[in-house]
């Protein structure tokens, strides 16, 4: 299905152009996502590049981090301060469908590349703009990143929370904001994309990263409006006896098959997990039962015998065990940098189509390896 070779298909956004102003995460994620469905994405990167370009970890001195996020992409280096840059843009505006954004906000109207400027020049445009608070209110002009705002949301006490006697909020790497930021963006551009089709009109989208944020936690958006919520299920592993397994006991049949496979089928009528709502309430006195089978089982035999009963489980991998489980090759979803000398994978498009070229790019950009072609393309010398 990821094999591109053979008569497939275009893939659906094949012939959408883009012009990708932004850089990190939040801006990059969305297109490569568009790239991987066939748009052709014209990366603009400022005199040194995207800011990803100079991080780890580097293969052959270029970074594979950048890599994962922006293959499939032209990289045009245009310095936007620049007469010459913005004169370049303005001229290319009329064959670009989409333009996307994620500067602080003000930053692209100060330099005249707005969406009023620009649509004045393409009427139907298509314009996203992606930022920690959104464009407008009290709040809008703070700096943010995923980690400022996974603090300011609310997610990283919830998340502090639920780890029990901890002293203060976890230290992490995530960048859950720029992803969810940048799939809301991602669906919003081809909402607008398809309202087109119906009514010949652009559009400006303005995208919060915050508001992801707020949407992700759904259960404790509503419990923070309660004054005694009741307290939620909170996944946690299950010792066995040389690691970890995580399980899923949600439905009726799951908590049975659970028990079952823990022999303590008579958990199942035990009054403290009888019901959903007792289950709950219950669940860490729940978890507790089942390690009592599992302290004195392996890893593998619990996994085995939990799944077989038909309770969802795993064990708990590290990311180089699960990037080669069998799974993962028979879907294609790790997919070869090629062109370089000292290659890595990337994971594919998370979304397949039946017969149609989705999936992502194995190729990255050098910075600035496309200038000529849109210098040419707009009729202004590369020279100044």
């Amino acid at each position: 299905m990821n094999d591109r070779v053979g008569a497939l298909v275009p893939g659906p956004l094949d012939g959408i152009r883009v012009l990708d102003f932004s850089m990190f995460l939040a801006g990059p994620y969305c297109t490569r996502l568009m790239a991987d469905m066939g748009a052709e994405i014209i990366k603009v990167e400022p005199p040194g590049g995207d800011f990803l370009r100079h991080a780890p970890p580097f293969r052959d001195g270029q970074s594979a981090y950048f890599g994962q996020i922006n293959c499939g992409k032209k990289s045009l280096e245009l310095d936007m301060k620049s007469d010459q840059g913005r004169e370049l843009v303005r001229r290319l505006i009329a064959n670009v469908d989409v333009v996307l954004e994620n500067f602080r906000p003000g930053v692209m109207a100060r330099l005249g590349l707005d969406y009023d400027t620009l649509s004045a020049l393409r009427p139907d445009l298509i314009y996203c703009s992606v930022s920690g608070y959104g464009q407008n209110g009290p709040g809008a002009q703070q700096a943010a990143f995923a980690p400022i705002i996974h603090a300011a949301s609310g997610y990283d006490l919830i998340m502090m929370d639920y780890q029990g006697n901890v002293d203060r909020p976890p230290a992490t790497r995530s960048t859950v904001a720029d992803i969810l930021g940048a799939t809301h963006a991602f669906g919003a551009i081809n909402a607008a994309l398809v309202q087109r089709l119906r009514t010949g009109r652009g559009q400006y989208i303005d995208v919060a990263m915050m508001d992801a944020m707020h949407n992700l936690l759904a259960y404790e958006y509503q419990a923070a409006q309660m004054e005694k919520p009741d307290r939620p299920i909170v996944f946690s592993p299950i010792r066995t006896a040389d690691g970890f397994v995580m399980v899923a006991p949600v439905s009726p049949a799951n908590f049975t098959a659970l028990a079952n496979a823990a022999l303590r089928p008579e958990l199942v009528d035990d009054p403290r997990f009888a019901s959903v709502t007792a289950r709950v309430r219950n669940w860490n006195l729940l978890l507790a039962e089942v390690e009592q089978w599992s302290l004195a089982e392996t890893t593998d035999a619990c996994e085995g015998a939990i799944q077989t009963a038909g309770c969802p489980c795993t064990r708990y991998l590290q990311l180089g065990q699960s990037m080669v489980e069998p799974q993962i090759a028979a879907r294609g979803a790790a997919v070869q940098i090629g062109g370089v000398s000292d290659p890595y994978k990337v994971a594919n498009c998370p979304a397949q189509f039946t017969g149609a070229d989705v999936g992502a790019r194995p190729w990255v950009a050098g910075l600035g390896q496309h200038n000529e072609e849109f210098f040419v393309e707009v009729g202004l010398s590369t020279g100044g």
